[in-house]
């Protein structure tokens, strides 16, 4: 059977995960974000569009 010890450092162990994870995805609106729409023309004459996904963020999660 684990002894006290051990299942607290597991509890917090969670707990710190947890608690990490939501401030990550809370913390991550995208405010500050665009989503830019290039349009181009490939080797057939056809036009092909992309979007690129612009942050402003230094850190984007």
């Amino acid at each position: 059977m684990p002894t006290k010890r051990t299942l607290i450092f597991i509890a917090l162990l969670f707990l710190i995960t947890f608690s990490t994870i939501f401030f990550i995805k809370s913390s991550n609106d995208h405010k500050e974000c665009d989503i830019v729409i290039k349009k181009e023309l490939d080797t057939n004459g056809n036009e092909t569009r992309k979007e690129e996904h612009v942050c402003k963020e230094k850190y984007s999660f």
